[in-house]
């Protein structure tokens, strides 16, 4: 995104009530939040728009998520998965129980990976219930559930209601809770493949993430299948992209040997009227994709901390977000920079 002439402040007002309106909010509202959503047709394209509202010091602040549905219809490579990585996931994800959790700070693609997951595996003999707040895409062919905790709507409720519906493939938008983390795993422990979000920086993080809501070791290890973390990157612009010699800042940085650069093709956007001159355009996801096996399950049940767990996942051949980022910096897909600025936590 890029910063544009913002308007005067004397239109402020009138700007905020008319998106106010679009979105189905209270105009005569201004004291608490509000959320909203407005579909708008931008040339061929059907685009929601997640709208939120928050009252400020200096008048209401309103932010617009951007949804747009093309994104579900890319398959595993266009999200950012190498083949051995897409292998793996198609086949956790074509499993008929247990829990894969994708981790990550917000807007880093959970849900979209998730959806494009549910996209992917959606077929007329599947059952599919989503619970979420708010439903962010709406998808044909799947029961999707939005939490409304103002008449008692909770995940936790609505997951015990929606496991009388029979369903095959259960997606909770979030793990907040004890009781909601509980009942996720007693679905995926009697027969459902259940798919949700947690806020980890890593993937071996997500366990012990579960063990401090108070989920017993031995349910985390039973029902947990895979654990993914991943980041967006930006991915360089295909109209102005050249050859480029990364710093030997970027090479200590990421420990890059300089055979390595020998057989890579590491590229670079110049920056053009297509990128708005940033050099890149559209983004991408690295991952670093946890499978749990019989060892790490013992691991599990005697409460391994996550460093033991990521040791464990090192020893099984777990790439870390930084060292995918560097396969794909020596495929030329992004930059040195950008992985180095989307995994700074990763000591790899």
């Amino acid at each position: 995104m890029q910063e544009m002439k913002a308007p005067p402040k004397r239109l402020q007002a009138s700007i905020i009530t008319r998106l106010k309106i679009q979105s189905n909010m209270s105009i005569s509202e201004h004291r608490i939040p509000q959320d909203g959503r407005i579909q708008s047709k931008v040339g061929a394209k059907l685009i929601d728009l997640r709208v939120s509202c928050l009252p400020t010091y200096h008048g209401e602040s309103i932010v617009m998520r951007i949804l747009d549905k093309e994104g579900l219809k890319l398959g595993l490579p266009q999200l950012g998965f190498f083949t051995d990585d897409q292998q793996t996931f198609e086949r956790i994800i074509g499993l008929p129980d247990g829990i894969l959790l994708v981790t990550g700070p917000t807007g880093s693609g959970k849900t979209t990976t998730l959806y494009s997951c549910l996209n992917f595996i959606n077929r007329p003999d599947r059952k599919i219930i989503t619970v979420e707040d708010p439903v962010e895409y709406i998808l044909a062919g799947i029961n999707q559930v939005q939490v409304n905790e103002m008449v008692g709507l909770t995940f936790a409720s609505a997951l015990r209601s929606i496991l009388r519906q029979a369903p095959n493939i259960v997606m909770i938008g979030e793990i907040r809770d004890l009781e909601t983390a509980t009942i996720a795993i007693n679905a995926s422990l009697t027969g459902h493949l259940v798919f949700s979000t947690l806020h980890t920086n890593d993937a071996p993080s997500a366990v012990t993430r579960l063990m401090d809501i108070g989920v017993k070791p031995f349910l985390v290890a039973s029902s947990t299948r895979c654990l993914m973390a991943q980041r967006l990157v930006r991915k360089v612009c295909k109209t102005c992209t050249q050859p480029y010699q990364p710093t030997d800042a970027e090479m200590r940085a990421l420990s890059l040997a300089p055979e390595q650069l020998q057989s890579a093709t590491l590229q670079k956007g110049r920056g053009c009227n297509d990128c708005g001159n940033t050099g890149y355009r559209s983004r991408f996801g690295i991952f670093e994709i946890f499978v749990i096996d019989d060892e790490t399950r013992k691991l599990i049940y005697d409460k391994a901390t996550a460093s033991v767990l990521r040791a464990r996942a090192r020893e099984m051949g777990m790439r870390t977000l930084r060292e995918d980022g560097i396969r794909k910096v020596l495929a030329g897909l992004t930059t040195a920079e950008e992985v180095i600025r989307s995994t700074l936590g990763d000591e790899a």
